[in-house]
C-alpha cells in the first residue's frame, strides 16, 4: 500500500475484526490548535467527533461518555502509532461492552497501531522521494547539456531531454533499458569502455567526445546507485579556439610572407608567389590557389602562378590572354574592389553565363577571388577555388586573403617599379643629363607612392574598428621607416649609405611627433661603416620596430625617456649594433623570445633572413637589443670603437 489514507483505513477495518472492538478510528493532532482530528473511521458515532473535538491529549480517562447513549459505546483502547512523537497519532477503539477486547488481543492492537505507523512514514517518504525525482526531472530536462545516470549493470536509471534528443531515445513506459541500447552503438563505443573504468576504479573521469557534429567534453561521477554523466557541449567553444587557432597560425603565415617579399624581385619573386600561394592553399584547405594579372590597359587578364592539390587538373596554361571584356560581371565586381564569394557556382546571377561556363569547366565547386590593388589600381585578383565540394568562406579568411593580395601587390608594383627603374638607368647612362631627370622623376614617384600608401592606411583607419586601428598604425610607422631609407639611399644614388646616418634618419623620423607632451632625446654614435642597400632596407625596419617599442611601452609611466644606438666593426668584419632605452626593460617571456607577436616576429625574421645575422635581448640598464651580422670585405681591418 503506498496512499497513506489507504493504510489508515485497513487499519481501522482490521481492528473491527477483532472480538470486542465494535468500532475503531484514527485520531491525529491538529498542528494550529493541538486538537485532536478524526481522519480515517469505522462506525464511530457522532459524540466522539464533538467529545474529541475538545480534547488537547488523547486519554481515556479524558473522554466522556454521553449518558443518552443506550446502548452506551465505551473507549476501550487507545494505541500510538509513532513511539517517538508526542503528541501523535493514535489508534483508537471502543465497544459496546464496558469489557471492551479480549486481553489476548492487546499485542495484536500494538502491533497492528505501529505497523500502520511504519506504513505511514514509508508511504510519505514515497512520496517525497517521489517528488523529489520529479524535481530532478523537470530540473535536468532545463539542462541543455546532456545527463544521465547508470547502475551498476550499465543500466539507464534516468536521462534528461537533451539527452533523449541527442541519442533520439523516445519516452520508456517503465521498461529498463541498457546504456548500449539507450544511446545506440556509436556513442556507446565511444562512451563505454570510460563508463566501466569509472565504474571498477569508483573514481571521477573526464573524456572528451565528437558525436553528430558535437564535441562534447564529458565528467563522470561514480555513485552508490552507479554512475552520474553529463555531457557539456564545448563545440562553440572548441569552434572558437580552432578559429583561434587557425587565425593565429594564418598570422604567422603572413608575417613570413611580408617579410619574404619585402626584397623580392624577378625570378625570386615568381618563387615566392608560388610558396606563398601552396602554403596558403594548404592552410585554407582549397583544391587550387591561383594568381591573375591584367594588362597595363586591363584589356586582357593571364593566369600568372598556379598551385594546386594532388589529382586537381592545373588550368594555367588554358587561361592566358583572356579578354576582359568578356567576363562583365566578373570585372564589374573587381572593378569596385569587391572580394567575390561563391559558395555554389549554381548562385550566379543569369547574365553571368561566361563565367559559369568558365568555372564550370574546370569543376569548380565553390570560388572566391579577391581584388589586387595597389593605389587605386586593379593589378589582378587572387583566387582559390573549391572543386571537390562546395564550401562557404569565413569572413576571418577573406579579411586575411585581402591582406595577402595587399603584400602581393606591393611586390608585383614594386617589382615593376624597380624594373622600369633599372630600364630608365640604363638609358640615363648613355645620356648624362637625360640621366639626372630620370632619377629625379623616379625618386619623385617612388616617394608620392609611398606617400600614398600611408595616405591610404590612415584613410582606411579612420573607418576601422577593433584590432585593424593597432595594426594600420604599425603599418604606417613601418612604411614611413622604408620610405626615409628610400630617401637617402636616392640621395646617394643607390650607393653603399653610411649606417651611422641611416640609424639617425630612422631614429628621429620614428620619435617625431609621437608624443607631443613627453620628452624623447636619442643618441646615435658616429661610425664610418657602410651597408648596401638590401641591410639599408632591414636594418631601417628593425631600429624603427625598436623605437615604436620603447615608445610604446617604456613611456607608459614616465616623462621622458632617452635611446641609445651604438654600432663597432670587429676585425673580422662583423658589425655589431647595440640598441637600447632607459626603460623598465623586457619581460622575461620577451628576452627569451618566448612571446610571439608582430613587431617580434618582424625584428627576429629580418635579423635571420634579410641580414644573416643574430639577435639578442637582454636588459641592461633598460630594455637592449644586440643585432650582429657580416658586411663585405672592405679591405680596412681597423676596429671602430664608439
Amino acid at each position: 500500500m503506498n496512499d497513506e489514507t489507504s493504510i489508515l483505513k485497513e487499519t481501522v477495518e482490521a481492528a473491527c475484526r477483532m472480538a470486542g472492538v465494535d468500532c475503531a478510528g484514527i485520531y491525529e493532532p491538529e498542528s494550529a490548535s493541538g486538537q485532536f482530528v478524526l481522519c480515517v473511521w469505522k462506525d464511530i458515532p457522532d459524540w466522539f467527533l464533538e467529545s474529541f473535538a475538545r480534547l488537547s491529549s488523547m486519554s481515556l480517562n479524558d473522554i466522556e461518555v454521553p449518558e443518552r447513549e443506550t446502548p452506551s459505546m465505551v473507549p476501550t483502547g487507545v494505541f500510538p502509532l509513532y513511539s517517538d512523537e508526542n503528541p501523535g497519532s493514535y489508534l483508537l477503539v471502543a465497544s459496546r461492552s464496558p469489557d471492551g477486547y479480549d486481553a489476548r488481543f492487546l499485542p495484536f492492537l500494538h502491533w497492528l497501531s505501529s505497523l500502520a505507523g511504519a506504513n505511514v512514514r514509508r508511504a510519505r517518504a514515497a512520496s517525497i522521494f517521489r517528488g523529489f525525482l520529479e524535481q530532478r526531472a523537470a530540473l535536468l530536462d532545463r539542462v541543455r547539456d546532456p545527463a544521465f545516470s547508470v547502475n551498476q549493470d550499465l543500466e539507464l536509471n534516468y536521462c534528461n531531454l537533451a539527452f533523449r534528443e541527442l541519442a533520439h531515445l523516445e519516452e520508456q513506459d517503465g521498461r529498463t533499458l541498457s546504456f548500449r541500447e539507450a544511446s545506440g552503438k556509436e556513442l556507446f563505443q565511444m562512451m563505454g569502455s570510460g563508463l566501466k573504468e569509472a565504474l571498477s576504479s569508483g573514481e571521477s573521469r573526464s573524456m572528451a567526445c565528437k558525436y553528430r557534429d558535437r564535441a562534447f567534453s564529458t565528467s563522470i561521477y561514480p555513485s552508490l546507485e552507479g554512475l552520474h554523466v553529463i555531457m557539456r557541449d564545448s563545440t562553440v567553444v572548441e569552434e572558437i579556439r580552432r578559429k583561434q587557432d587557425f587565425r593565429e597560425k594564418f598570422e604567422g603565415l603572413l608575417v613570413s610572407i611580408a617579410t619574404d617579399f619585402i626584397e623580392m624581385q624577378g625570378t625570386a619573386l615568381n618563387l615566392g608567389i608560388h610558396d606563398a600561394l601552396l602554403s596558403i592553399g594548404v592552410a585554407i584547405e582549397v583544391d587550387r590557389a591561383y594568381l591573375f594579372q591584367f594588362s597595363e590597359d586591363q584589356g586582357t587578364m593571364s593566369n600568372t602562378h598556379e598551385w594546386c592539390a594532388s589529382n586537381i587538373q592545373p588550368q594555367i596554361d588554358r587561361l592566358q590572354g583572356l579578354r576582359t571584356s568578356d567576363y562583365p560581371w566578373w570585372m564589374n565586381r573587381l572593378n569596385m574592389h569587391e572580394t567575390i564569394q561563391m559558395q555554389r557556382i549554381t548562385d550566379l546571377p543569369e547574365w553571368a553565363e561566361a563565367e559559369r561556363e568558365l568555372l564550370e569547366e574546370k569543376d569548380v565547386q565553390s570560388v572566391l577571388a579577391v581584388p589586387i590593388v595597389h593605389g587605386n589600381v586593379l593589378l589582378g585578383f587572387l583566387g582559390f577555388d573549391s572543386v571537390s565540394r562546395d564550401r562557404p568562406w569565413n569572413d576571418d579568411i577573406v579579411d586575411l586573403l585581402r591582406i595577402v593580395g595587399d603584400v602581393i601587390g606591393n611586390a608585383l608594383e614594386r617589382n615593376r617599379m624597380e624594373k622600369a627603374m633599372m630600364r630608365m638607368y640604363r638609358k640615363a647612362e648613355k645620356e648624362a643629363q637625360v640621366n639626372a631627370v630620370l632619377l629625379r622623376e623616379v625618386n619623385h614617384r617612388v616617394k608620392n607612392n609611398l606617400s600614398e600608401i600611408i595616405g591610404l592606411l590612415y584613410a582606411q583607419k579612420r573607418f576601422t574598428t577593433g584590432d585593424y586601428n593597432e595594426f594600420i598604425h604599425n603599418l604606417t610607422g613601418r612604411i614611413r621607416g622604408l620610405a626615409t631609407v628610400h630617401d637617402l639611399l636616392s640621395r646617394s644614388g643607390w650607393k653603399p649609405l653610411e649606417l651611422t646616418g641611416l640609424a639617425r634618419g630612422i631614429v628621429e623620423s620614428a620619435i617625431t611627433g609621437a608624443h607631443e607632451r613627453k620628452k624623447l632625446t636619442a643618441s646615435v654614435s658616429s661610425s664610418s661603416i657602410t651597408v648596401n642597400a638590401n641591410q639599408a632596407h632591414a636594418l631601417a625596419l628593425i631600429l624603427n620596430e625598436l623605437v615604436r617599442n620603447s615608445i610604446k611601452h617604456a613611456l607608459t609611466d614616465r616623462e621622458s625617456l632617452r635611446i641609445k644606438v651604438r654600432m663597432r666593426r670587429e676585425r673580422s668584419g662583423r658589425v655589431n649594433l647595440t640598441y637600447c632605452d632607459d626603460g623598465p626593460g623586457y619581460p622575461e617571456d620577451v628576452i627569451s623570445l618566448e612571446r610571439k607577436n608582430l613587431g617580434l616576429d618582424l625584428i627576429q625574421n629580418l635579423t635571420i633572413k634579410n641580414l644573416q645575422g643574430d639577435l639578442t635581448l637582454l636588459n641592461d640598464g633598460g630594455a637592449a637589443a644586440r643585432i650582429g651580422f657580416s658586411l663585405a670585405p672592405t679591405g680596412e681591418e681597423a676596429n671602430e670603437e664608439e
